[in-house]
């Protein structure tokens, strides 16, 4: 907890001191308006900031938020003092800084010990300066102090959300041990931090306001040439991109496009009804909902799909984020393969923008693809985003509203249904079942029956108690709700290595579904693990034999819809993916799931004569491969993948391996007990402790250095994902960023534009000025002149809140 004192109680100072206290500071506000500070004591606020009333009142009922007139009550008591005081404009358009010179001297007769004072008030280049020299003239002890610039990039109506979720915080000072003890107080935010000397900290708030306004003057002359040329500005302004404040993070690529990018086959990680799964943009933009075409681009609204893994680059860490949209385009041109060391590729069109890490500065670069050269870095993600977890899978909250729910039976796991049916025997509707007396005598009902009673209230029996079978005579029972365990996700590993779905028809032209799972025969341990869960279930199986094979059959409709719809598994090696809940529980559960299906598709491979070991896994499924390298990344193991055409096969196939003495070690029960003390005395056996090499460890994410840039001239749809960070994640990790308008070349000029003329700033102002005078000369050609008219305006609001 650090003492802090905020002059100031306006939008900047009482947001920057309410919210530092919430970050668990003892911070006073301090105000010589004795009406605000009255009001603020009492609970109420003096503005309108939303979700400010609530924090304040939090912050003072835990006692670190206090408000004070008094800076011979709040100096003494801080460490750090925040000026945030109003800088209004004077005559001549240069800010007036009286206020803030009032608080310095105020500070400087109240100092009685060493403090650091940060300039939050937007002030002109030189003022830390300034605040030092009245410091120094007025302060009656001899104590030290450093000014510090921290210059605020807060909207009215959103101060809150900015100050908590900022872009960067800046810093400047002539003494960097000071700047870093005011970056410990921002350090929760987990922001970017940059530290200048003061006049460039203070040159970089004027200097964004400046592009701000460049931006609004811009868009306003491209404005008026809309309207000349018949084209619909807003349309143009979202195409553009939008800006909250200024950077990459915040350009959103709209309806102008033209920078479709992806490869249809490209990997990303989607939220689809709240859970994460791994499929192709090709595979979610055609399964999309409602397009509308745009010239030669298809737009796709999302419907099912709501957000994406993606990556902040501000914050240096995955994260969950918004997608917009979806397109897809044809096109003709050249496509660039960028290889990187572990395998991992990327391929997108030649003028989409490629996120590098710079190994000199540390700092992420924006560069076309074309542009990417042999030594650069590409990054992929290691950690994930909190995420809903997942405790248990309810078939019967699944089954609502499928073809199958009305084939489903309920039978409890005792005679409970025969005991109660008098209870709710009369609830039970003749359409749903005409013989409702067979409930009693069998002690079972079709799924649509039990749902009616329970929605109904006339039964209270929950689906745990329950088991769900489609076949009369002798079924094969399935829980209605599988707790998510060690056992379930073994199982569900040992079906996305073994298993598959295949129909059959039995008796009197029914379709049944058999699951199967093969494992060869020396592979007792797995075997028997398998049967052991399948009987814990009650899930009745059958074996097969057929030379070295043995094979695992479930005859259940149910069990095949839980693997293929639920979890959204796959039904054959080909199109098999990672279960729809694995990104969403905690690590032992995710190496429960290795377990199963490394043990199935898994290999311990020998090297350098037995001395070595390498893990191997393979797999034809290309989003599984993508998938199952991410699920290893956010558990802090690297893979390599290779690819390669194996015998007697028709598709390419993706083999993973896992190296590095540290690695092996995380990973040394994936393959069960049986052969987990072979690997233990090879790794005892290892003369050096090696680290993997390929890859440069960073904080959530690892650098991967580009080995080969491949060019080819294609002729193919290629797609692009929309999202609010304006990146996402592609296959295995890779950071990848959103498109760009097509003509980047033209925005690259005008960028050069803005910083080589210093006539611009001026032209800024002439067009923000022409703007006003716009809006009459409009009227007055819409109306046939002014006079005697009433000209009604709506909104007031410069900001939204």
């Amino acid at each position: 907890m650090r003492r802090i004192t905020v002059v100031g109680t306006g939008y900047v100072g009482l947001v920057t001191g309410t919210c530092l206290a919430d970050l668990g500071n003892r911070v006073i506000c301090l105000d010589i308006d004795e009406r605000k500070i009255e009001m603020l004591r009492n609970d109420q606020i003096p503005i309108y900031e939303p979700g400010l009333e609530e924090m304040v009142r939090r912050n003072a009922a835990a006692g670190r938020l206090h408000f004070t007139t008094s800076y011979e009550e709040a100096i003494p008591e801080s460490d750090f003092v925040f000026i945030a005081v109003g800088t209004p404009e004077g005559v001549d358009g240069e800010a007036d800084l009286k206020y803030v010179g009032m608080a310095a001297e105020s500070i400087a007769r109240a100092m009685e010990h060493p403090i650091i004072i940060v300039n939050k008030s937007t002030v002109p280049v030189g003022t830390g300066d300034w605040v030092a020299d009245i410091v120094n003239r007025h302060k009656l002890k001899d104590v030290p102090f450093w000014v510090v610039s921290n210059p605020e990039f807060l909207r009215e109506g959103s101060a809150i959300q900015d100050f908590l979720n900022p872009d960067r915080i800046v810093l400047g000072s002539t003494d960097r041990e000071a700047a870093a003890k005011v970056a410990e107080l921002y350090l929760p935010l987990r922001a970017p931090i940059i530290i200048t000397d003061l006049r460039t900290a203070e040159m970089i708030k004027y200097a964004s306001n400046a592009f701000l306004a460049t931006r609004i003057s811009f868009i306003n002359e491209i404005a008026s040439i809309c309207e000349k040329l018949g084209a619909d500005v807003k349309e143009v302004a979202i195409g553009m991109g939008y800006d909250k404040r200024i950077g990459h993070h915040f350009l959103d690529a709209g309806v102008g496009y033209g920078g479709s990018c992806f490869a249809g086959d490209t990997t990303v990680f989607a939220l689809n009804s709240h859970r994460i799964i791994a499929r192709s943009i090709e595979e979610l933009v055609t399964g999309e909902g409602q397009s509308v075409r745009v010239g030669e681009v298809e737009i796709v609204k999302p419907e099912q799909v709501s957000k994406v893994l993606a990556f902040d680059l501000a914050s240096r860490r995955t994260t969950l984020t918004d997608v917009h949209c979806f397109t897809r385009r044809w096109y003709e041109g050249t496509m660039i393969t960028i290889h990187t060391r572990m395998g991992r590729q990327l391929r997108v069109t030649a003028d989409h923008p490629v996120v590098l890490y710079d190994q000199n500065t540390q700092q992420f670069r924006i560069v076309l693809a074309e542009q990417v050269r042999v030594g650069d870095h590409l990054i992929a993600a290691t950690e994930m985003p909190k995420t809903e977890s997942v405790s248990t899978v309810d078939l019967i909250a699944a089954l609502e509203g499928t073809e199958l729910e009305a084939d489903v039976k309920v039978r409890p796991y005792d005679e409970q249904f025969t005991r109660l049916y008098s209870q709710f025997a009369f609830a039970v509707p003749s359409d749903l079942m005409k013989y409702r007396y067979e409930i009693k005598r069998k002690n079972y009902m079709p799924l649509l029956v039990y749902r009616h009673l329970r929605n109904q209230g006339c039964l209270n029996i929950q689906a745990n108690q329950l088991r769900l079978f489609t076949t009369k005579g002798h079924p094969t029972y399935c829980p209605a709700q599988f707790q998510v365990d060690h056992d379930f996700m073994r199982l569900l590993g040992y079906y996305i290595a073994e298993g598959w779905i295949s129909p059959d028809i039995g008796r009197n032209g029914r379709i049944r579904e058999r699951v199967n799972f093969s494992f060869d025969t020396h592979e007792h341990e797995y075997i028997a693990d398998l049967h052991r869960i399948l009987q814990r279930y009650g899930i009745r199986y059958t074996e097969r034999r057929d030379g070295r094979s043995h094979k695992t059959v479930v005859s259940s409709r149910v069990l095949a819809f839980l693997l293929r719809d639920v979890l959204r598994c796959g039904t054959r090696s080909e199109d098999k993916q990672l279960p729809k809940l694995v990104f969403h529980v905690d690590e032992s559960l995710k190496l429960a799931f290795l377990r199963g299906a490394w043990s199935g598709d898994g290999a311990i491979t020998k090297v350098q004569q037995g001395r070595n070991l390498v893990y191997e896994y393979a797999t034809v499924s290309k989003p599984l491969a993508e998938g199952m390298a991410l699920l290893l990344q956010s558990l802090g193991i690297v893979p390599s993948i290779h690819r390669r055409w194996m015998n007697k096969s028709t598709q390419q196939a993706y083999i993973l391996r896992i190296s590095g003495i540290e690695q092996l070690e995380r990973l040394k029960t994936i393959f069960g007990p049986e052969r987990q003390s072979e690997i233990e005395t090879v790794l005892q056996g290892y003369e050096r402790r090696i680290a993997q090499s390929g890859f440069q460890r960073r904080e959530a994410f690892v650098t991967l250095e580009v080995t080969r840039v491949e060019r080819e001239t294609a002729a193919e749809y290629v797609y692009s994902m929309e999202t609010a960070t304006a990146t996402l994640l592609t296959g295995s990790g890779l950071v990848a960023h959103n498109c760009f308008p097509k003509d980047v070349k033209a925005l690259a000029h005008m960028a050069a534009l803005h910083g080589c003329h210093p006539q611009l700033l001026q032209a800024v102002m002439e067009i923000n000025k022409d703007k006003r005078r716009e809006v009459v000369r409009k009227l007055r050609d819409l109306l046939d002149g002014l006079r005697d008219r009433t000209v009604g305006l709506l909104g007031l609001a410069f900001k939204p809140n």
